[in-house]
């Protein structure tokens, strides 16, 4: 069994790389924030040289035009920073959505071709929270955090060049608290990294979501046995674990970072009093000591901001760590060299398969011809839906071989598999669009009367009708119609035999249907099923007595084979079921307890 991947060597330049896709988009942004910054401090050196003007009387008498002019520039300046700042968001933002949509086609994709084997051992929570979470991170830190990081650079690089050419004295007192504070942040970092919190914080929310998920499917058993949310221990213990373990983080977190605030916001502490002294000894003018009070204790600001980045900045590198390793799963083998099968037989040699640890089956062999109806039955657990989902090559096999036409499955190209099957689920997935999206399935070429046509063979034309818009009406989960589950195994039908795929993997096709629409039903693909090479999983015998051949699965094995006839002249297995069966049919209901 394949473990969850996850790249835990993800780091910012992981980060960057993905980003990278957007590059121009980026450079452009990045550009436009230095401008920003730079343009943030126009204003403070206008005013800078307004005091020099006004409080040097080397200068003479205060020349106002030259005031207003400063002025001016000043409130161009910010104007002009704001106007940079927009220009910097849209592109990153650009950029962003691009990205969004790229990651999460690409992830979609890759999910697509995955064995089937991948969606078992991941629970939904997991799949979730890395499509619509992780992503939507990446998304935050392109669109702001990357301007916001260049901006929260440039801007403390270039006021602090600013001061040294001013003053070099007061640039080195601006300087002290920094590597305090750089130092107190390198703590809070090593903090969370050495102690796996960012790991621990992923795992609890992952629980937390998959147990949401279980808990909202589950609503209708939950109210009919009228039990409330507390009812439910998975679910409130994985609420209360992530409370405490938030709770737990944010106190061991909360002393580094208050004192890493508080050195951020000190440089005051520093300056005023040096100022001051230089002063009064009269080597350091008063519009000099205003401007160091103005920017030396402000400068350390959007330092903060890149503080509060890195915690972001690991959660999201746990994220980019998540997506990498959905992508480097591997998919199912391609073939190399695509072969096409002479004919729709299916043929099992020697087949092995294990879920993990478990032996599901083991030397399982047998062949089934060319436009024949082949049923599979036997007990819960016997191997007969895996030996559907092996054709379908949802898996693939560990020992021996499986083939359609002569060829190895894993010969055929994946699509030219998939065009050669159609699969009728028991547990019917219907998607959240109109009755005729969820019929067509996307199909190319099909038209309305295909579809009216494909509706009425599955039994479903008439209900269909009924319904508010009829076939333009909305269904599943976010829809406004919910059909019952009778309703939805006929749209399902209904996509099986729009398809006309030569193969037909019927796994309980009927199991929801009434006796009036089972009869209908079978009526049905007794006309459209002529010619096509059919397998039926069937609990219910009565369904299959006309079959070609039956196969009995039990414990993995194959263990008989033949004609509803002949398997009921051997004592085994099938005559046993079928004994069962048919007395079960006979039964009925005394509140007597006559017999």
């Amino acid at each position: 069994m394949n473990k969850r991947k996850v790249n835990k060597n993800a780091n910012l330049g992981s980060l960057l790389k993905i980003a990278g896709q957007n590059r121009w988009k980026l450079i452009i942004s990045g550009m436009f924030a230095v401008i920003s910054a730079i343009l943030a401090l126009a204003p403070f050196l206008f005013i800078y040289l307004v005091m020099i003007r006004i409080i040097d009387e080397s200068f003479g008498p205060v020349d106002y035009d030259y005031i207003w002019q400063m002025g001016i520039y000043a409130v161009a300046a910010v104007f002009a920073r704001y106007v940079a700042l927009f220009a910097s968001t849209m592109f990153s933002h650009f950029s962003a959505f691009d990205l969004l949509y790229g990651i999460r086609i690409r992830l979609v994709s890759h999910l697509g071709v995955l064995p089937m084997g991948y969606f078992n051992e991941k629970n939904a929570g997991f799949v979730k929270k890395i499509i619509s979470e992780d992503v939507e991170e990446i998304e935050n830190f392109i669109a702001h955090h990357i301007p916001d990081l260049v901006a929260g650079i440039a801007l403390p690089v270039l006021t602090v060049g600013c001061l040294f050419w001013i003053d070099w004295r007061m640039a080195l007192v601006a300087l002290i608290p920094l590597p305090l504070a750089l130092n107190r942040q390198a703590k809070m970092r090593e903090g969370v990294t050495k102690g796996g919190l960012m790991k621990k914080y992923h795992s609890s929310m992952e629980n937390m979501h998959s147990v949401i998920i279980e808990y909202v499917r589950g609503m209708p058993v939950i109210k009919i046995f009228n039990q409330t949310v507390e009812s439910f221990s998975r679910f409130e213990q994985s609420v209360y674990a992530f409370r405490d373990f938030t709770h737990a983080w944010t106190r061991r977190a909360s002393p580094p970072w208050a004192s890493f605030t508080v050195i951020i916001n000190s440089s005051l502490f520093f300056l005023l009093p040096t100022g001051v002294w230089f002063y009064l000894q009269g080597t350091l003018d008063l519009p000099t000591l205003l401007l160091f009070l103005m920017l030396g204790t402000g400068y350390m600001v959007p330092l903060l901001k890149t503080a509060m980045m890195g915690g972001t900045l690991q959660q999201i590198l746990g994220g980019v760590g998540r997506i990498e390793g959905i992508l480097s799963e591997s998919e199912l083998p391609k073939a190399i060299i695509p072969q096409k099968p002479e004919n729709n037989s299916i043929a099992f040699s020697k087949v092995g398969f294990a879920y993990g640890k478990k032996q599901v089956l083991d030397s399982v062999s047998f062949s089934i011809p060319e436009g024949s109806v082949t049923a599979l039955v036997g007990p819960s657990g016997a191997g007969k839906t895996t030996i559907a989902h092996l054709i379908a090559r949802m898996w693939d096999v560990k020992q021996g071989e499986i083939t359609i036409g002569g060829v190895n499955i894993k010969d055929i190209a994946y699509a030219d598999l998939m065009n050669r099957i159609g699969f009728v689920f028991q547990d019917v997935f219907i998607f959240s669009d109109t009755v005729y999206e969820n019929i067509c399935m996307g199909a190319q070429g099909v038209t309305r009367e295909d579809v009216t046509r494909a509706a009425k063979a599955a039994q479903c034309h008439k209900f269909i009708e009924k319904l508010p818009q009829g076939y333009d009406t909305v269904i599943g989960e976010g829809g406004s119609v919910h059909l019952s589950g009778g309703e939805r195994q006929r749209v399902s039908l209904a996509r099986i035999i729009l398809k006309d795929a030569p193969i037909i993997l019927l796994d309980e096709a009927t199991a929801y249907a009434d006796s009036e629409n089972e009869q209908k039903i079978q009526n049905a693909f007794a006309k459209i099923m002529k010619e096509k090479t059919v397998i039926v999983i069937a609990h219910r015998l009565s369904t299959i007595t006309d079959a070609d051949q039956i196969l009995v699965v039990d414990k993995g094995h194959l263990v008989e084979q033949g004609t509803h006839p002949d398997l009921l002249e051997v004592k085994g297995l099938y005559r046993y079921m079928w004994n069962a069966h048919t007395t079960a049919q006979n039964w009925t209901f005394n509140p007597d307890g006559a017999e």
